[in-house]
This record gives C-alpha cells, sequence and structure tokens, in this order.
C-alpha cells in the first residue's frame, strides 16, 4: 500500500483533494494507522479516482458523483447522466453564444455610432402555456381568444402573464394567423380548443416597445433590419409579450416585447476551396 503522499504523486493529485475526498466518503483510503493517522491507499484505488475525476471534467458535481459511485454504475444509469449533463452543456453552450453575438454587435454598433442597447440577443427559458390559435380578421379579434383563455384557466385557478406567436400577419400573408398564450407556472388539463405544454427555449433578438399601434410597425423595421445586417435569419414566427394590460393595440401606455427567433446563417464557402 501507499502512503498518502506517495498515491498522490502517483495520481497527480494534491494531498489536500484525497484527504478533502475522504472527508465527504467519495475516497476512502484502504487504511488508516490509528497510532500515527496515516492514511494508506492501494494501487486498486487508482481506478476509482480516475472514474472521479472523469466525471468532474464533465462537470458533474462531487455529490452526483458519489451517489453514482455508491452501486456498481449500469449502462443505463452512465446513459441517463451523460444525457442529462450532454442537455445542461447545450443549454449553456446556447446561452454564451448568445452573449457573444450580443457582444459582437455592441462592438459593431460602437463603430457605426448607432445605439446598441436597444435591440437585445438573448436565449429565452422554456415555459408553460396555455394555448388558443385561430384565423383572425383583424389583429383586435384577438381579444376574443384570451378573453376565452382566461375563462378556461378561470377552473383551474390559474393566471399569468399573456403573450401570442403571430404565425401569419396582415401585408405577408392574405389572413391573420394568431396563437394566444397565457404563460403558467405549471400543467392544466386541456380541451378541444386550448392546448397545454412547454414553449421551447430559443436564441431571440428582442426589443421593447412602448406605445399603441400606431408605432409599433417601427420597433418591428428596427429588429428586421438589426437581424439581417448581423447576419442572422429567421427561424421562427414573432413573438409578443404584453407587460401591461391586456391587449397588444390601442392603448398608449401598454410595453410589448417583440421577439424574433433567429440563427446564424451558414456563410458561403469560397469558390475553390
Amino acid at each position: 500500500m501507499l502512503r498518502i503522499g506517495d498515491f498522490a504523486r502517483l495520481s497527480q493529485m494534491s494531498v489536500k483533494a484525497l484527504r478533502f475526498y475522504d472527508e465527504i466518503g467519495l475516497l476512502k483510503p484502504t487504511f488508516v494507522d490509528r497510532t500515527t493517522g496515516y492514511r494508506y491507499y492501494a494501487p486498486s484505488l487508482l481506478s476509482r479516482l480516475n472514474q472521479i475525476l472523469a466525471f468532474k471534467e464533465l462537470g458533474v458535481s462531487l455529490a452526483e458523483i458519489a451517489q453514482l459511485l455508491q452501486t456498481n454504475l449500469s449502462g443505463e444509469q452512465l446513459r441517463g447522466t451523460l444525457e442529462r449533463k450532454r442537455l445542461e452543456l447545450s443549454r449553456r453552450i446556447a446561452s454564451e453564444q448568445a452573449q457573444l453575438a450580443q457582444v459582437d454587435a455592441w462592438l459593431q454598433e460602437l463603430t457605426t455610432g448607432a445605439p446598441a442597447q436597444q435591440i437585445v440577443l438573448k436565449q429565452t427559458p422554456t415555459q408553460f402555456v396555455a394555448s388558443m390559435r385561430s384565423t383572425l380578421s383583424s389583429y383586435d379579434d384577438a381579444d376574443e381568444l384570451f378573453i376565452e383563455l382566461q375563462d378556461y384557466l378561470r377552473q383551474y385557478k390559474r393566471t399569468g402573464q399573456r403573450a401570442a406567436i403571430w404565425h401569419a400577419c396582415a401585408g405577408s400573408s392574405d389572413h391573420i394567423d394568431c396563437e394566444a398564450l397565457i404563460l403558467l407556472e405549471d400543467r392544466v388539463p386541456e380541451n378541444n380548443r386550448v392546448r397545454v405544454y412547454e414553449l421551447a427555449s430559443d436564441t431571440v433578438a428582442t426589443i421593447i416597445h412602448e406605445g399603441s399601434e400606431e408605432t409599433i410597425e417601427q420597433s418591428y423595421r428596427d429588429v428586421r433590419g438589426w437581424i439581417k445586417s448581423h447576419g442572422y435569419a429567421l427561424a421562427g414566427p414573432t413573438r409578443e409579450y404584453y407587460w401591461q394590460e391586456a391587449r397588444a393595440h390601442s392603448d398608449a401606455s401598454e410595453i410589448t416585447e417583440i421577439q424574433y427567433p433567429i440563427f446564424i446563417k451558414p456563410q458561403p464557402i469560397p469558390a475553390g476551396n
């Protein structure tokens, strides 16, 4: 058996880390001399230590590692752990990519002298929503969808912020296709009119519009111009989140957050490459 200093050199770990792993029960020494307090490690413990370090390198917490190594780790348990870690890393990378793109956008706009703070790139969280979708003859008809949604949710004592996904808009289509949403903290039952689902996380270009329908189109033009000039492409229909009052229009005191889901457009490969 090896004394803790020798085992530390062999495993390229610090003595302090090995003592800490012992204290939390993650890697116990093979033998502890009661007289001197010296810890001794069998070389076979290197295999367990390598497992610990491999999980730690993936970002798995020490508490999770301890739980995983309590019993013989099956292939299914390992797969489940790795899939959860992959999802966590994917979300973190997407968030950091959005932050990086925002930094690049601000740097570019500082060069051109344009105000960078007006339009923000961000990663939206996943969100439970109650949804009702319909073809409308006018934008004001969206109010009827919200009223019906609220009446439905009242029986479950649920309410929340209003939002809308505009799948098709007047001017770009021969009809208005609106999906009215009410944001929820958890699921409620559905019916043949109301759908309840989890709205996926997205990278969005967003702007806060303060004012009425008469001035909101300029905010839309600003975001679309920003998306095009920064090399992005649309990844889905426009969303609106209503921060004051129920309606999207006809109230100058309203605050509407406009969101465009986007992705980075692939750059063309130069000829000859």
